[in-house]
């Protein structure tokens, strides 16, 4: 899948619609993740958040586990 990117103003990068130095690349949003989003069901979507929060849950139990043997 191909990434656009677009700024928060819906500008192609590089227009010459304002000073090119005013930008940064954390200005710039990568559409392929929106794509992937939207590409999914709800209940995908519900699943990966699910998964995610288990992860999160995980790595945080690690880092508590490690720092209790300290």
């Amino acid at each position: 899948m191909k990434a656009s990117l677009i700024n928060p103003r819906g500008q192609a990068p590089g227009s010459d619609n304002g000073p090119a130095d005013c930008t940064t690349p954390s200005d710039f949003i990568d559409l392929s993740l929106l794509e992937d989003s939207l590409a999914k069901t709800v209940w995908e979507r519900m699943l990966a958040n699910d998964d995610a929060l288990r992860l999160a849950d995980l790595l945080q139990s690690a880092v508590l586990r490690r720092r209790a043997k300290s």
